[in-house]
C-alpha cells in the first residue's frame, strides 16, 4: 500500500508524449496484490468498493510509468502484510498503516 501512496502523489507531466514513454526519467512501478485482487480480472472488481478506487487510481496515472507490473504475493510469502492487515480488520479500522507508523507495526511484529 505505501508503493501505492507514493503513486497516488504523482502528477502527469503535462508535456509527457504518451507514444514514446520509455525515458530514463520515468519511473517503473510494480504492484504487489494477494488473492483480493486479481490484476487479470481488474475490470469485473472495478465496480468493487476500495479495489475500485485503487484500480482507477492506477489507470488514471499510468502515464506517469514507463511499466506498471502486477505481481501476485501468495499469503505464506507475505506474512508481515498479511499480519497487519489482520490486526487492522480485528480492530475494525478501515485502513492500514503508512510511513513510520508501519515501520514501528513491522518492528514490533518481528518482537512476536
Amino acid at each position: 500500500m505505501a508503493e501505492y501512496e507514493r503513486m497516488k502523489a504523482m502528477k502527469i507531466p503535462p508535456n509527457m508524449n504518451r507514444n514514446y514513454r520509455i525515458e530514463e526519467d520515468i519511473p517503473r512501478v510494480t504492484i504487489h496484490f494477494d488473492a483480493v485482487f486479481d490484476s487479470r480480472n481488474f475490470k469485473s472488481a472495478i465496480d468493487k468498493s476500495v479495489i475500485g478506487a485503487i484500480i482507477r487510481d492506477i489507470q488514471n496515472k499510468k502515464p506517469c510509468f514507463q511499466e506498471i507490473i502486477f505481481q501476485h504475493i501468495h499469503k505464506s510469502g507475505n506474512l508481515h502484510a498479511h499480519r497487519l492487515a489482520k490486526d487492522t480488520l480485528d480492530r475494525g479500522e478501515t485502513f492500514y498503516l503508512m510511513g513510520e507508523e508501519l515501520k514501528h507495526h513491522s518492528f514490533a511484529s518481528e518482537r512476536r
